[in-house]
């Protein structure tokens, strides 16, 4: 019986050959899609998931509005990790680096 099903499916494909080629060509843009979707997530997850307290590292960003405009930027100011560490007795320990040969 499923001998049966792919020899009429396989006929239908050479019959309607241009229809397949859109089928078989969007199947395989979705799915190659839906992986690099995935791949981008999990790496997203997995950010600093190697350190054993993982779930105790935090990142400062600063957000701002201005004009109407507002973002989100990856950056703090230089005195911020010494100032939380000195201020907040929950913050254990506080790091700032920032790219090599990048002068700021």
């Amino acid at each position: 019986m499923l001998k049966n099903y792919l020899k009429i499916a396989f006929r239908n494909l050479l019959k309607q050959r241009f229809y397949s080629v859109i089928n078989v060509l969007g199947l395989a843009i979705g799915l190659a899609a839906c992986l690099l979707i995935t791949l981008f997530v999990l790496d997203e997850i997995s950010y600093d998931r190697y350190h054993s307290n993982a779930d105790q590292i935090y990142r400062a960003r600063l957000s701002y509005s201005l004009g109407g405009q507002s973002g989100d930027f990856p950056i703090a100011a230089a005195p911020l990790a010494r100032t939380m560490a000195e201020t907040y007795p929950e913050v254990e320990n506080a790091v700032r680096f920032r790219a090599q040969g990048v002068n700021r």
